[in-house]
Order: C-alpha cells, then sequence, then structure tokens
C-alpha cells in the first residue's frame, strides 16, 4: 500500500515526540485507544530526545519515549518499538513501576497523612506502538487489563474524588505490521495504525489527525529538529558500514562452508576417483561456492533487517540488490 510520507517514518522516536509534544493529539490518542473520557492532557516527560552521539546509554537508560497525564489524573507512557525486543515486555513493566513509585515518593513530599498518598495515587497505563508483531492472532490491537482468573472481573480503582472508578491497570499494544485496510475495528483506532504505519487513510482521518499530519511537513520544522533528523539520517553510514562487516562475516563463514562440503565431497568423490584427486577437486569447488553464497546471504540479509528496522525503505532494499520488490518482499518473509 501506497505511504503517505516518501521521506518521513512517522514511528521514529524523535517523529513521536514531535507528534505527542501537541497536547490536542497526546489527549485524541489517549481517549482513542484507552476509552477514557478525558478532557485535557499535558505532556510531563518525554520532551527530550537524546542525540546519537549523546552519553546516554541505552541499556540502561529508563527514561519513557513520552508520559502524557490526563486531568483526571490518570498517566499514560507511550512507547515506540522498531524492532522486536525478546524483553520488552519486562521493559514495560520496568516503566510502570518506576513511574508508580516515582509518583508515591512525589506524594510523600508533598502529603502530611499517609492515606492521601493512597488516595491521590493516580493508575498508570501503557500503550506500546510496535512495528513488529508479538501476539498471535490477526488483531492488530490488543488490550491487557487485570481480571479475576475465573469470574473475570477487572481490578478498578478510585483517583482522588473522582466517583468512577478507573482500571487499576491497562496496556495496548498496537501491531502496525498487521494493519488491513478491511479491519472492523472502530475507526478512532484504525486510523491511528494508519497514522503511525504511514498508510494512505481509508476514511476521513479527523481535525487532530489532520494537526498530527501537518507536524511531518519537515518544511514546518525547527532548524535544531531538522538537525536533530539528519542526524538521524546519517546513522545509515553506520548501519551501511554494519553491512560491510557483515559482508566479512559472511566470506568467512563461506570460506568455512566450503571446506566443510569441500571435505564432504571430496572424500565422496575419492571413493569413486581416488582420496586424493577427490579430496582437493571438492575442497576448491565448496569453498568458491560457499564464499559467494556466504557474500550473497550476508548481504541479503542486512539490507532486510535495515528494511525491517524501518531504517530504509523497501523499495531501496530492492534497488540495492537489484531485484524486482516483489521479489524483495519474498525475503522480508523468509528471515
Amino acid at each position: 500500500m501506497e505511504e503517505r510520507h516518501k521521506n518521513i517514518k512517522p514511528i521514529y522516536d524523535l517523529v513521536v515526540k514531535k507528534v505527542f509534544c501537541n497536547e490536542a493529539v497526546a489527549l485524541q490518542f489517549v481517549q482513542d485507544i484507552f476509552d477514557l473520557s478525558a478532557k485535557s492532557a499535558k505532556l510531563i516527560g518525554g520532551d527530550k530526545i537524546f542525540r546519537a552521539n549523546s552519553n546516554v546509554e541505552d541499556d540502561f537508560n529508563i527514561a519513557v519515549d513520552i508520559l502524557v497525564e490526563l486531568d483526571n489524573h490518570a498517566q499514560v507512557i507511550i512507547e515506540v518499538q522498531l524492532a522486536k525486543q525478546a524483553f520488552f515486555m519486562n521493559r514495560i513493566w520496568a516503566y510502570l513501576c518506576k513511574q508508580v513509585n516515582d509518583n508515591i515518593e512525589r506524594l510523600k513530599q508533598n502529603e502530611e497523612e499517609r492515606h492521601a498518598i493512597y488516595k491521590k495515587l493516580p493508575p498508570v497505563y501503557v500503550a506500546a506502538i510496535v512495528d513488529r508483531n508479538y501476539f498471535e492472532g490477526d488483531d492488530p490491537i490488543s488490550t491487557f487489563l487485570i481480571k479475576e482468573e475465573t469470574r473475570n472481573t477487572e481490578l478498578k480503582m478510585y483517583v482522588d474524588n473522582d466517583i468512577k472508578e478507573m482500571p487499576l491497570l491497562k496496556i495496548v499494544f498496537l501491531e502496525l505490521k498487521k494493519y488491513k485496510p478491511e479491519l472492523k475495528e472502530s475507526y478512532n483506532k484504525v486510523r491511528w495504525l494508519e497514522f503511525f504505519g504511514n498508510k494512505k487513510y481509508t476514511s476521513e482521518p479527523g481535525e487532530v489527525i489532520d494537526q498530527a499530519d501537518d507536524l511531518l511537513n519537515v518544511r514546518n520544522w525547527t532548524k535544531e529538529e531538522k538537525d536533530m533528523y539528519d542526524e538521524r539520517t546519517r546513522q545509515l553510514d553506520h548501519q551501511w558500514a554494519t553491512y560491510a562487516y557483515a559482508r566479512e562475516e559472511g566470506i568467512e563463514y563461506g570460506m568455512q562452508r566450503g571446506m566443510e562440503q569441500g571435505i564432504q565431497q571430496g572424500m565422496q568423490r575419492g571413493m569413486e576417483q581416488g582420496i586424493q584427486q577427490g579430496m582437493q577437486q571438492g575442497m576448491e569447488q565448496g569453498m568458491e561456492q560457499g564464499i559467494q553464497q556466504g557474500m550473497e546471504r550476508g548481504k541479503i540479509g542486512t539490507i532486510v533487517n535495515l528494511v525491517k528496522e524501518g531504517i530504509i525503505a523497501k523499495e531501496v532494499g530492492a534497488e540495492k540488490l537489484n531485484i524486482t520488490e516483489k521479489e524483495f518482499e519474498s525475503y522480508l518473509q523468509e528471515m
């Protein structure tokens, strides 16, 4: 399906931060995805964008992508992932627990009575926008709650003087790769799959989504924002350096496989033509084939990974391999 924006990926971290810095957009997203009747929202975390050469250690940095607070005191963490991570659920749990703990510490400093801390402790929810599938099934939107095992009763909580109960915990996953134009979900939810998935809208998205799309127009960005995006783009050079390394690894792998295959072929032929002559011929042919196959698989695998991570477009990957996009699709499915 044709992309709305050719030169911008809406799911890139710094682009997502810019989108949700618009509090009207953040509020609409939370209302649509979590079915919350909030009237206003404010960004209280995630407005800082780290440069590629910063000293932040990504593996140990638990600063959330986006943190929004609603007028009903509920807080929503919005986390985005391009590549699939084996421990992504653990990271979400760490983000959520840390935020709850931070809220407790903040209330301890402001409240004299202990019971007031629990009275004013807000619920914390998580929205995970992911470019890779994490769950079985075709549903692109998965909502998780805490419920009693046999009666299916949901745990809820009161917030301050609000008489309406709210879910104690709510985590929503948007799996962008599962999007299909014929989805039966409420379009208020589907339009966010189309927005972050860079798909053409199948219906009128609404004024707020139009505002969000305007934020993707680079011509309206500040110089600092453009510099940041350019810096992110320059990281592609590093990715291509990784490709060169993978190519060398492919050669080494091919040589090793070639020797193994050559020995096997040589031994087989040696039984028929003589062990010495067969081993020599088998090793030479096996090494040549192995080197060639290793180089080619290394090149293909690297470019496929770059496309899957959203670093380059599919058509660019196909061009690099000098094949059609349809042929490239088969590699995306295989690897």
